[in-house]
């Protein structure tokens, strides 16, 4: 049915995370595939726990930085199910919105889906302190008659709750049509955006929102640290819009998921769930 895909790499919050994961699978026949991608295998292990036979584990070593993208594009190549959640390690799912998502995404074959939103665990965890709720609406529209509109906002201080749009369900046909994720936008804050934009405007895909889900808070270290440096996630993120609305003006909607594949095939250890 599906195949959840997480990429890691030194996160500590995955334990808690890890429970509601396989129940939500559980109750929809899925499977989930962890990337290690250069992380600290002891740390793994202690967080997997008992659950670890549960977990098909995808592991790639010495690389010297995080790189989300072409985590993800390994775990779907190493995982088996028609459709496809990618889902951070920090998320505490709630098992009826995953499996109202599937049956959502049944019933219109054109479609892919994000969950609509997430609730801090801490509320006012991004520290406002005047300004207690900003957001922005994107608006493209191509050549070719397509249109793409993403509303996107951080944390709201007073009630916790901020848009999700890297919680992506997508069928595994269409992801490798647009060829997975952009590894080429290496750093934090654009590739989730890059692929709603990429399944609307280069596949003509109509996104679907529903459902919500818990997010442990953090801090800014835990999402940029392994990331190649900068001074701050937002120098991080408008590098990457640059970048990839430069894509798209050239109708560039290819992501490097084959290529990804081919560049660490040698070097990928797998680690199977064992059946139960």
């Amino acid at each position: 049915m599906i195949s959840m895909v997480v990429s890691w790499r030194d996160r500590h919050e995955l334990e808690r995370a890890l429970p509601a994961m396989l129940v939500a699978l559980d109750a929809v026949g899925g499977d989930l595939n962890l990337v290690n991608f250069s992380g600290t295998r002891d740390l793994l292990d202690a967080q997997l726990g008992d659950h670890a036979a549960r977990v098909n584990l995808v592991e790639i070593g010495d690389e010297r930085y995080f790189n989300k993208a072409a985590a993800q594009n390994l775990g779907a190549a190493h995982s088996r199910n028609a459709f496809l959640f990618f889902c951070d390690c920090d998320i505490v799912l709630d098992a009826d919105a995953l499996s109202g998502m599937l049956a959502l995404l049944h019933a219109d074959r054109h479609t892919f889906g994000t969950l609509a939103g997430v609730r801090e665990s801490e509320l006012n965890s991004r520290q406002a302190n005047h300004v207690v709720s900003f957001g922005y609406e994107l608006n493209i529209r191509t050549a070719d008659g397509r249109h793409l509109r993403i509303v996107d906002n951080e944390e709201d201080a007073d009630n916790g709750t901020r848009q999700a749009p890297g919680l992506l369900f997508v069928r595994r046909e269409d992801f490798e049509a647009i060829n997975g994720y952009n590894g080429r936008l290496h750093g934090w804050g654009w590739e989730d955006q890059d692929m709603i934009s990429r399944l609307t405007l280069g596949l003509g895909l109509r996104r679907i929102q529903h459902g919500t889900a818990l997010h442990l808070s953090h801090d800014d270290h835990a999402r940029i640290g392994f990331y190649p440096p900068v001074s701050s996630r937002w120098e991080s993120r408008d590098r990457m819009f640059r970048a990839a609305l430069d894509n798209y003006d050239r109708r560039d909607f290819s992501g490097t998921w084959r290529e990804d594949v081919a560049r660490f095939a040698d070097r990928v250890r797998l680690r199977r769930a064992v059946p139960v």
